[in-house]
């Protein structure tokens, strides 16, 4: 299987990680060309233009551990990371595994594993996806924004990318999404690299639960207005505001 990278700019090597249904093009809503980044865009196996892993363990450290590889073939032995919704479990994945110290920003995602309710409705979008992949989608995505009609264009861009990922790719997220384990622990203990940019009105994961489970221990963002997709709802805020956290400076 391959995975593809995508390498843009000179300075702080930083991975970018893209969320389910997406690809790395997630990433074209903000703007660092101005920035001392190098980014290394990432698709996540069975998403964009890399494949779906032939393993049949279907998990999120599988994930993880096929991208590690990727970046050391390519000479990239040390870098943060950032992560939007699935690319944030990814991401802790990542850190988890790695014999350095990465910083690791998770931008509307978590470090606890699902509930059983979310378990359920995971399994039921495998059956609707089997069903009609094109209507989970169409139905899917706009749920994501705050204010979908505002979004219009870009949901329809969204939609397009997201219905040439296979259903075999879709299945293998899901499921690994599904089973991930609970990393809270692991968020304390890198709590000093750790950061999680949350949006407002993100109905995956509501800001209240988000505050509750970090407590006082895990740094954390609310950005103010906005839904699952903040990096399109208010790119400048949240270009920014990875910046920032990038450089210490927040």
């Amino acid at each position: 299987m391959s995975v593809n990278l995508t390498i843009i700019g000179e300075g702080k090597p930083v991975v970018f990680l893209h969320g389910f249904l997406e690809s790395s093009s997630m990433w074209n809503y903000l703007d660092f060309s101005s920035s001392s980044i190098q980014c290394i865009y990432v698709d996540i196996p069975g998403h964009g233009n890399s494949t779906v892993p032939k393993s049949k363990e279907k998990s999120i450290s599988n994930l993880a551990k096929l991208i590690i590889e990727t970046l050391h073939k390519n000479g990239i032995l040390r870098y943060d990371i950032v992560g939007h919704s699935m690319g944030g479990y990814v991401a802790l994945e990542m850190a988890k595994q790695v014999s350095f110290e990465p910083k690791v920003i998770l931008l509307n995602s978590n470090f606890w594993e699902d509930s059983i309710e979310k378990k359920n409705n995971r399994n039921r979008v495998i059956s609707i996806v089997n069903q009609n992949k094109d209507l989970f989608i169409n139905e899917a995505i706009p749920g994501l924004f705050c204010n979908p009609k505002q979004h219009y264009k870009a949901i329809k861009h969204l939609i397009e990318e997201a219905k040439k990922i296979t259903i075999e790719g879709i299945e293998y997220a899901t499921i690994a999404m599904r089973d991930r384990p609970d990393l809270t622990n692991l968020a304390l203990k890198i709590n000093a690299q750790l950061v999680c940019l949350q949006g407002e009105k993100d109905m995956i994961v509501s800001q209240n639960e988000m505050i509750h489970k970090c407590m006082d221990k895990i740094p954390h963002v609310i950005l103010p207005s906005v839904g699952h997709m903040a990096h399109i709802e208010s790119s400048e805020v949240v270009r920014v505001t990875i910046e920032q956290i990038l450089f210490e400076k927040l």
